[in-house]
C-alpha cells in the first residue's frame, strides 16, 4: 500500500498518474464537485467524499453516508488525471454509450493506492436453490407427508420453484423466496395456481415458504386462501449449504395463527 497524506496538487498529480497506470485501486479523500455529461446530465457541488478508482475503470464517488454511490462510472472506462489551472481533476471516460464523469478536487486529504490480490468469487449461503434442495432432502419441512415431484417445472406463466403432493394426494405448488415474501411472490404463485388448476382435477394448494413476509403479503394469501411456511435458513460455512431451526414449525401449526401480521 502507498499513501500521501495532505499532498500538493503536484505530488498528488504524480501519484495518480503511476497508481492508474500500473493499474492499481485508488482511493482518494478530499473536497471535491462532480459533473456528468452523457444520456443525461448532473452537477454536484462541493463536499468533503471517498473516491474509489478500481483497475477495471469503475469509478464510484460516495458521500459520507448511504451504501451506494452518489456519483459513478461502471467497468470499462478510463480514468486519467488532469489539471485545471490549481486544482486537480479525475476524468473517467466511456466510449458506449459516450460518458464523461469529471472529478474536480479543491482540497486533497489523502490518496492511497494499492496492488489487491482476489481472484474469489462470491458464494452465496441460503439461496432459493438451497431452500429448494433442502426440502427435496427433507419434506416434511413443509409438513409431514409431503412428497416432492419436480423442482424447477416450466409452465407457460414461469417455473415453479417445487411441485409434489400432499398425503391425500393433492397437488401442492411452493414458491420460495430466501429472504422476505412480498406481495409479488403471491401473485406470482396465484399465476401458477390458474394455470396448474384448469389442467389437473381436484384441488391444487398454494404455498409460499420464507424466512418472513410481509403483512400485506400475508393478507393476500388469507384472501386468496393460500398457505405460507416460515423456513429459518441458518447458514453455516460456505458451502455447507442451508441448516434449519430443529424447532421450527411447519405448515400445519400456522393453520390456527394465519390471521397475525406477518412481520415474521
Amino acid at each position: 500500500m502507498e499513501l500521501l497524506r495532505s499532498p500538493t496538487v503536484e505530488s498528488g498529480e504524480r501519484f495518480l498518474e503511476t497508481s492508474l497506470r500500473d493499474d492499481r485501486t485508488v482511493l482518494i479523500v478530499g473536497r471535491c464537485s462532480v459533473d456528468y455529461r452523457g444520456r443525461a446530465g448532473s452537477v454536484l457541488g462541493e463536499g468533503e467524499r471517498v473516491v474509489i478508482v478500481k483497475p477495471d475503470g469503475t469509478l464510484l464517488v460516495h458521500q459520507r453516508e448511504k451504501r451506494e454511490p452518489v456519483n459513478w462510472n461502471p467497468p470499462g472506462c478510463s480514468a486519467r488525471v488532469t489539471r485545471d489551472g490549481e486544482r486537480l481533476q479525475l476524468v473517467s471516460t466511456r466510449s458506449r454509450p459516450e460518458e464523461v464523469l469529471t472529478v474536480t478536487f479543491e482540497d486533497l486529504m489523502m490518496v492511497a493506492s494499492f496492488d489487491l490480490e482476489d481472484d474469489e468469487e462470491l458464494q452465496l449461503v441460503g439461496t432459493e436453490e438451497d431452500l429448494v434442495r433442502s426440502v427435496m432432502e427433507r419434506p416434511d419441512l413443509i409438513e409431514e407427508g409431503f412428497v416432492p415431484k419436480e423442482k424447477n417445472k416450466s409452465i407457460k406463466t414461469g417455473e415453479i420453484d417445487l411441485y409434489g403432493v400432499d398425503s391425500e394426494g393433492r397437488s401442492v405448488i411452493i414458491e420460495f423466496k430466501r429472504d422476505r415474501a412480498t406481495s409479488s411472490a403471491v401473485w406470482q404463485l396465484g399465476r401458477y395456481l390458474d394455470e396448474i388448476g384448469r389442467k389437473l382435477d381436484g384441488e391444487v394448494r398454494g404455498i409460499v415458504a420464507a424466512p418472513k413476509i410481509t403483512s400485506g403479503a400475508k393478507k393476500i394469501l388469507d384472501d386468496k386462501g393460500l398457505e405460507f411456511v416460515r423456513v429459518e435458513e441458518v447458514p453455516t460455512r460456505a458451502g455447507e449449504g442451508v441448516v434449519y431451526d430443529k424447532g421450527q414449525r411447519r405448515i400445519r401449526e400456522f393453520d390456527g395463527d394465519r390471521k397475525g401480521d406477518g412481520r415474521g
